[in-house]
Parts: structure tokens; C-alpha cells; sequence
């Protein structure tokens, strides 16, 4: 009887073991998807926060040791890379780790691998590799039937024949694409992108007649179009002058934009809102829009200003929340072991109550300590941030007093050169908050200002130096012509140190800047004295043009014809206009 009482309670205890350890793996499971979700939201927001959860995802699915949880971790690891650190070797190296792990046990989830692979390239405009990656998912979303996946695949790949101008294979796409079985809110992005194509096509009446099934509302949530595919609309019609329904198109689009709470979309709502009465004739209500359009500008640079400290204080929060949800797990999990424990010893139990309470100690010092360090780190950046603002000023007026006060001359020169280069950016900021400046600089008034300021402060000892300055007029944003100012700084500087011994007659510097084709070409050349020998990549002079040369996927050149003859060609650039 004794015997057949122990192996009941035996059995009792491995049925309650076994479900526990079930119960745990659920847990886990839930876990890792719950902590992949958090990191998705910060590589949404470029966060890098994003780290932390998919390392607690990692650690958990090593206890659990699911591959379809490791290939979902390498997945968002590589969506973290790609689209946070612009790491993009490692992100492709670590999804093709997870296609390897996904043939290697035959889970069916290659499709959606290649797809984030061609997501990839698709916003780094590898367009080659994008519908490489987009072409090897598109099958397989076919033979697995997943038309919901298979819809954003076609739509994608469309969207890319847009952007290289193949306008009828990517509407042959897109039209496609809305014949898979997806959700409305994916349709309505459809027919907003094949609007917008119609738009670059300058087919206005076409554009409006997909346009006018983005407005429905979508009968499951009630939910109207959002203020960038309602901005297709209004430029649609802008497009095709007709103002048709605009009493009721109008007052929605206030009401959008009210409603609204994200400052980019409604930068482009208002933009488009603005063009729209200035079409109409409505010319009052065109300036208001564009006198709200700066302020709306200034705010959403002011909050880019304070993400830092946001990040860091939101950081902080979801740490705490996460220890908390942690302790009390360990809470839960202790509490169902001292029930089984407490059976059997009390000694056992008292030690783990002295253990648990040790921990909690600890924890919470260590809290305190993680509390202390955030609030110093805040008061830090908040103080930087404030300072910041006069930065480029204070540099520019203390390397000017620097070079009035230096007796080596070359010494002099040089503290000049770099003033001269904080100069560049200075006169970019006064532009950019000018009244007339609306979401970038424009390019004809900062070059000619710029070559101006320049000659004015550095020829002293050429006074019959002219100059010709030939800038085509666009807008350019503060991250393009900032590289392109320090360039043209370096150039114009270099000649007059250089090109113009006193026997030269007449000297000339000579600057073009203009757009041939989808790219920029600058020209900057003199009649001085040329180069004897090949131009030294040691200078410091010119690996700074080399590096700001990259930063615009720029190709350069020098000639020694009559003279020194600088080309760039420009391939990356953000133009507002």
C-alpha cells in the first residue's frame, strides 16, 4: 500500500512538472513574438532601443529552441540593421541566414524572407536587387496562396517600374495587384499609388478616376483615406483644373488636417491645400496656407531637435516596465515552486524567501542607481540642446579673432580656411529660417552669396579678379547642399591660394551649376597656372571634397586645361521642388 501511494504521488508530480514546463513554453513563446513586436515599433522609429527586445527574444528562444522563433529573430535583426544602422551587408547576411534556416527545415516562411529582402533594397534604391528579391516571392506567395502578402509583392515591384519610369508595366502591376484578395486599407494604398503614377504621367483625369476610390470610406472600420493619399487627390485636380466638388474635398481636407497630429503629413496636406486655392483664384487663403506651412515646419524641426531626449526618457520607461513584468513573473514562478517545496522541507522554503527578498533588494538599489543616471544623462542633453542653437555663430567669431591674433602666417591661413568653412554652413542656416524659405535652399542665392562672401574675405592680394557665376535655380534640402557648399568653399579657395601668381594677367574664376538629365553637373574652373603633377590625394583639401563628394554618390574630375577644370557630377540629391 505504502509502495502504491509513493508511485501515485511520483506520477502527481511529473504531470504537474510536465504541465508546468508546457505552460513555461507558452509563456516563452508568447514572450519572444511580444518582445519582437516592441522591437518592430522601435525600428519603426529608428530607434535603437530596438536592441534590447530582440536580444530578450534571442535569450528566450534559446530555452524553447523553435527555428520558425529564429528565423523571426534573424527577420527583425536584419530589419534593425537595414533600416536603423544603414547596415545593409549584415541585414542581407542575416536574412539569407534565416532562408537557409527556412530550407533547411522546410518552414514556409521563405516567401516573406524575400520579401523583407526586397523591401530592403527597395528604400535604398537598390532597384536591381529590390525586383530581384520581390520576382523570387511572388511565386511562391502563389503556390502557398497568400494573396495578402502576394498583393504588397505586386504593388512594390510596381511601385519601382514607377520610379524608373516603365509606367505601363507598373500599372499592369498594380492593377494586378488589386485583383488578389487583400485587405480594403491595401486596395486603397494600391489605387493611391496608381493615382499618384497618373500624376507623374501627367494623365490628370485618369489619375482622378482611381483617386476618387481612395476617398471611400472603408465600410468595416468607417476609416477615411489618410492625409497623404487625400494630398494625391487634391493634386490630381490641381492637375486637371477641375475644381468639381471642391466645397465638400475642401472641408474635408481641413478637417483631415486638423485631426491630424503627425506635422510631416500635415506639411503635405497643407502644401497641397494651398496649391489647390491658388489654382481656384483664391489667393488669401493660398498665403495663409503658406504662412501655417512655416510655422508647421519650424515645429516639426523643433521636435526632431528633442527625439534624442524623447528616446531616451521613452528607453527608460519601457525598462522599467519590462523589469517590473519580469519580477513579477519570478514572483509567480517562485510562489508555485514554494507551494510543491513546502511539502517536502521548510527549511528549503525559508532559505528561498530570504534569497527572493535579497533580489528584491538588490533590484530595487539597482533601480535607483538606473533612475540617478537617466535624470544626470536628461539635464545633459537638454543643456546641449539649448547650447547648440549658437553653436556655428561662436565658432565662426572665435576662429576669426584666433587668425586676427596669429603671427605665423600659413597658421593664420589655416584657422582662416576652416572659418571660411563654418562660414558655408552659417549662411545655410540664415537662409534656411529667412521668410522666403520654405522647406529647403535655394541653390542660385546661396552659390552666388557664397562665391561672393568668399572672394570678398580672401583676394586681397588679387584686386583685379572676376568672377562668373552660372547657378540654375532649384531648392535644395540642408543634408544635399550643406556637402555641396563645402565643396564649392574648397574650390574657390584653392584657386585663389593657388592659381594666380602675380605675372598672371587678367585672373578668372569661372562656376556653373546645372542640371543635365537626372543629375547636377558642377563646373568650377580658372585661367591660373594649372598643376604641374597629378593632384595629391593626401591634402586635406581634397579628401574633404572626396568624402562630401560621396556623400552625394558624386564623380570628380580634374583637368589641366589653361588652367585648373573641376567637373562633379551629382547623382544623389534631395530636391524640394
Amino acid at each position: 500500500m505504502k509502495k502504491i501511494i509513493l508511485q501515485l504521488l511520483l506520477s502527481i508530480l511529473l504531470i504537474t512538472e510536465g504541465f508546468s514546463q508546457q505552460k513555461k513554453a507558452n509563456r516563452a513563446e508568447d514572450q519572444i513574438t511580444k518582445n519582437l513586436e516592441i522591437a518592430f515599433e522601435y525600428i519603426d522609429n529608428d530607434s535603437d532601443s530596438a536592441q534590447i527586445f530582440i536580444q530578450k527574444a534571442k535569450d528566450l528562444s534559446k530555452k524553447i529552441k523553435q527555428p520558425l522563433f529564429d528565423v523571426k529573430i534573424l527577420e527583425t535583426e536584419g530589419n534593425y540593421y537595414g533600416f536603423v544602422k544603414n547596415d545593409y551587408n549584415n541585414a542581407t547576411n542575416l536574412y539569407l541566414k534565416a532562408v537557409q534556416l527556412c530550407e533547411k527545415h522546410q518552414l514556409n516562411y521563405t516567401k516573406n524572407l524575400y520579401h523583407s529582402l526586397g523591401v530592403l533594397f527597395h528604400l535604398t534604391d537598390n532597384y536591381e536587387k529590390a525586383k530581384l528579391y520581390y520576382t523570387k516571392a511572388i511565386p511562391l506567395e502563389k503556390k502557398e496562396k497568400d494573396s495578402v502578402l502576394l498583393a504588397r509583392s505586386l504593388a512594390n515591384l510596381a511601385s519601382i517600374n514607377s520610379t524608373q519610369e516603365n509606367f505601363k508595366k507598373a500599372e499592369e502591376l498594380f492593377l494586378e495587384s488589386l485583383k488578389c484578395p487583400s485587405s480594403f486599407e491595401i486596395k486603397r494604398t494600391t489605387y493611391a499609388n496608381l493615382g499618384n503614377l497618373k500624376i507623374r504621367e501627367k494623365k490628370f483625369d485618369e489619375a482622378l478616376k482611381y483617386l476618387d476610390k481612395v476617398i471611400v470610406v472603408n465600410p468595416e472600420t468607417g476609416e477615411g483615406p489618410d492625409e497623404i493619399d487625400f494630398s494625391y487627390l487634391l493634386d490630381a485636380k490641381i492637375g486637371a483644373r477641375n475644381f468639381k466638388n471642391a466645397d465638400t474635398i475642401i472641408p474635408y481636407a481641413i478637417k483631415l488636417y486638423e485631426n491630424t497630429s503627425d506635422l510631416r503629413d500635415k506639411s503635405i496636406l497643407l502644401r497641397s491645400l494651398g496649391n489647390l486655392y491658388h489654382a481656384m483664384g483664391d489667393f488669401e487663403k493660398a498665403s495663409n496656407s503658406k504662412d501655417e506651412y512655416i510655422l508647421i515646419y519650424d515645429s516639426l524641426k523643433a521636435k526632431q531637435r528633442d527625439e534624442v531626449v524623447y528616446e531616451m526618457e521613452a528607453k527608460y520607461q519601457t525598462q522599467k516596465k519590462e523589469e517590473e513584468i519580469v519580477k513579477q513573473e519570478k514572483e509567480k514562478n517562485k510562489l508555485q515552486l514554494f507551494f510543491i517545496i513546502a511539502c517536502f522541507t521548510i527549511a528549503l522554503l525559508s532559505f528561498l524567501v530570504y534569497q527572493f527578498f535579497k533580489q528584491r533588494n538588490r533590484l530595487k538599489k539597482q533601480t535607483h542607481l538606473l533612475e540617478t543616471a537617466v535624470d544626470e544623462k536628461n539635464i545633459l542633453l537638454k543643456e546641449t540642446h539649448h547650447r547648440v542653437k549658437n553653436s556655428f555663430q561662436i565658432v565662426s567669431s572665435l576662429l576669426y579673432l584666433q587668425s586676427e591674433n596669429m603671427k605665423d602666417k600659413e597658421a593664420a591661413l589655416a584657422v582662416k580656411e576652416a572659418q571660411n568653412r563654418v562660414k558655408s554652413m552659417v549662411l545655410i542656416h540664415q537662409k534656411l529660417y529667412s521668410k522666403d524659405q520654405l522647406i529647403g535652399i535655394e541653390t542660385k542665392e546661396y552659390i552666388e552669396d557664397l562665391v561672393n562672401d568668399i572672394i570678398e574675405n580672401q583676394t586681397d592680394t588679387i584686386p583685379d579678379l572676376t568672377t562668373n557665376v552660372t547657378v540654375e535655380s532649384a531648392v535644395f534640402s540642408i543634408d544635399s547642399i550643406t556637402p555641396l557648399g563645402l565643396i564649392i568653399n574648397e574650390l574657390i579657395t584653392n584657386c585663389i591660394k593657388h592659381a594666380f601668381p602675380s605675372y598672371v594677367e587678367h585672373p578668372k574664376i569661372e562656376l556653373e551649376f546645372k542640371k543635365q538629365g537626372e543629375i547636377y553637373i558642377l563646373k568650377v574652373s580658372d585661367n591660373g597656372i594649372g598643376f604641374s603633377n597629378e593632384i595629391s590625394e593626401n591634402s586635406f583639401g581634397i579628401k574633404l571634397i572626396n568624402a562630401l563628394a560621396k556623400k552625394l554618390k558624386g564623380t570628380i574630375s580634374f583637368e589641366n586645361n589653361n588652367g585648373t577644370y573641376f567637373v562633379m557630377e551629382i547623382h544623389k540629391f534631395e530636391q524640394m521642388n
